[in-house]
């Protein structure tokens, strides 16, 4: 079994047919094909179903893909760590909450490109369980979430905290009007799998509260226009709101302290390597964003887009 053999079979998991998963690793078609024939004929096992649309994983080759990417990944972090650790390098891959990545990491970023420019950035944004997931399976190296999880496969260290709020239209003036709308509301949120929907609808559960209609929307910008136009309401970190408050007609509500309050977490895998592109960012994450007196630092006076400080890939999804 060659590392060849296994970087083609991921990519065409990943990619779902041998036409892209050519396109991917620089090959052709007929490589592709012949490289994963060899690698059944080795396993003794089907790892793909073939059909018109493209390929599907087979039961074995959803167990042998956690193991092949577990596999590239430690040959990854050997070549790192016997390569000169004096000088952070290589691809250093990130994810992040919307929010966060909106209001938070633009200094983060930023600071990092400026002292560290030989390390090749990429940052996507998705939800908590999104995001976790792909720490789970190798595609990142570290995230920030919402939320303490119970997974024995993180290491978790809290780097600030959020005060959620409601946000409403500014014709409602209250939190008990708002309440006393809530059954024709139309609550605006994330997908499935977001910490603050999540959070939202643990509230409404322990209120007693059921709005009218949720709606899912793909950004954050989105949902806020929305709010302002009157749509509906959502619950969004205070410094979102403040931040976009002052352009939209936009009013927010405190919640109970319980509901309101969360951590933002930084996470990585707990059995891997951490490479020096790695170690750099979570010390300068950390003293950028942990608060030394619990004030904690907004960056809201940034207005570098995220498009201009991650040289690499950025691929935009929810929080």
């Amino acid at each position: 079994m060659e590392l060849r053999h296994l970087k083609i079979f991921c990519a065409v998991a990943e990619c779902g047919s041998f036409t892209a998963a050519a396109m991917k690793v620089h090959t052709v078609q007929s490589n592709v094909t012949m490289r994963v024939k060899e690698l059944e004929q080795e396993l003794n096992q089907q790892l793909f179903i073939r059909n018109k649309g493209g390929v599907l994983l087979t039961s074995a080759g959803r167990t042998f893909l956690g193991y092949a990417r577990r596999i590239l990944q430690l040959a990854d972090e050997s070549r790192t760590a016997m390569l000169d650790t004096s000088t952070p390098g290589g691809q250093l891959r990130l994810g992040s909450m919307e929010t966060t990545a909106a209001i938070r990491l633009p200094q983060v970023l930023t600071k990092y490109r400026q002292r560290y420019p030989q390390v090749q950035l990429s940052l996507v944004t998705g939800t908590t369980v999104e995001l976790i997931k792909a720490i789970e399976n190798h595609e990142l190296d570290g995230a920030f979430v919402g939320g303490i999880h119970q997974n024995l496969t993180l290491l978790q260290e809290e780097v600030f905290e959020e005060e959620l709020v409601l946000a409403s239209s500014s014709e409602i003036d209250s939190l008990t009007a708002l309440i006393h709308t809530m059954p024709a509301q139309t609550v605006l949120v994330f997908r499935t799998g977001c910490f603050y929907r999540s959070t939202l609808e643990n509230w409404f559960y322990q209120a007693g509260l059921m709005p009218k209609e949720i709606l899912e929307l793909g950004t954050l910008d989105g949902i806020l226009s929305c709010v302002a136009a009157g749509m509906g309401v959502t619950l969004l970190p205070k410094a979102i709101v403040e931040r976009y408050g002052s352009r939209q007609e936009i009013r927010y509500h405190q919640l109970p302290t319980e509901f309101a309050i969360v951590k933002t977490v930084f996470i990585r895998r707990n059995d891997t390597f951490a490479s020096p592109a790695l170690t750099a960012f979570i010390d300068l994450a950390r003293c950028q964003l942990t608060p030394p007196n619990g004030d904690i630092k907004s960056g809201l006076d940034e207005s570098i887009s995220l498009d201009h400080m991650v040289a690499g890939t950025i691929e935009t999804g929810v929080h």
